[in-house]
């Protein structure tokens, strides 16, 4: 474990330094994020107050579902992203092979050498203060019990966005072309989650739930803080278990990948 952590630093360090070498271009990158993702978030705002309440939900409320999803995604995209999206691109080159060599399982070594994206540094700051205007605004008292919920539901929501993304590059073993699934789990599917899930028929809330459960990231937890209610007959434990979503989620997209590894055949780059 010794080891793994100072792995981890240096790979860490090395990417933070690649980034910052450029400084200007760095901060702002940064700035365009928070123009970008603050736009989104005010028209969120915008449409949902337009309707004074959606499901039961009112415009703030509907914010922190956002803010937490966007939040669990720059903590899971920051250490996957770069491994995921970029996975393709390296088998078809013929790099990943190099990765079967090395002295550490192909998996950890395709993750540490993709690099940290440590621009999700904005993603995480700007939804940070959005969680916290949010609930500021619905008279959330915060105690150490609420934060300490809040902190491991963000944790597991950041596992179930890794998974997403771990899933989706284990195509990429077997067609090195563009990836139709990293659009599919990561931005049509969760387009859904921007919004309360009880809004949507039967059908999208079993799927969001117990098949893809996005729902975990943010409905969920927000809903046990707010005591907004969950779907009419799913068990009122829910709310609550966000991080073993997310940590049995994790575990299933790692399996996922060594059967995508074993079945792997070299391009022959």
């Amino acid at each position: 474990m010794k080891d793994f952590w100072k792995l981890f630093s240096s790979f860490f360090t090395v990417a933070l330094r690649r980034q910052m070498a450029y400084r200007g271009t760095y901060f702002a990158g940064i700035i365009g994020q928070w123009i970008s993702n603050g736009a989104t978030f005010l028209g969120i705002y915008i449409m949902v107050s337009s309707f004074d309440l959606l499901g039961g939900w009112n415009g703030s409320e509907v914010l922190m579902l956002f803010g937490l999803s966007v939040m669990s995604y720059a903590i899971g995209a920051s250490f996957f992203f770069n491994f995921a999206t970029g996975l393709a691109g390296r088998i078809r080159s013929g790099e990943f092979d190099a990765s079967l060599t090395k002295p550490v399982h192909p998996f950890l070594h395709e993750v540490f050498s993709a690099g940290y994206n440590v621009g999700y540094i904005s993603h995480f700051t700007l939804s940070l203060f959005i969680v916290i205007v949010a609930l500021s605004s619905v008279s959330y008292t915060p105690d150490a019990q609420g934060v300490l919920f809040l902190i491991t539901a963000v944790f597991g929501a950041a596992l179930i966005q890794a998974a997403a993304l771990i899933a989706s590059s284990v195509l990429s073993f077997f067609s090195v072309g563009r990836n139709p699934i990293i659009d599919f789990l990561l931005v049509d599917m969760k387009e859904f989650t921007n919004y309360p899930i009880t809004i949507f028929p039967r059908g999208i809330q079993f799927v969001l739930t117990f098949i893809l459960p996005f729902a975990f990231m943010n409905f969920y937890p927000a809903a046990a803080l707010l005591g907004k209610a969950i779907p009419e007959g799913y068990p009122a434990i829910l709310p609550y278990l966000s991080p073993l979503a997310g940590a049995v989620v994790f575990a299933l997209s790692i399996l996922l990948w060594n059967w995508g590894l074993k079945n792997y055949k070299s391009t022959g780059s």
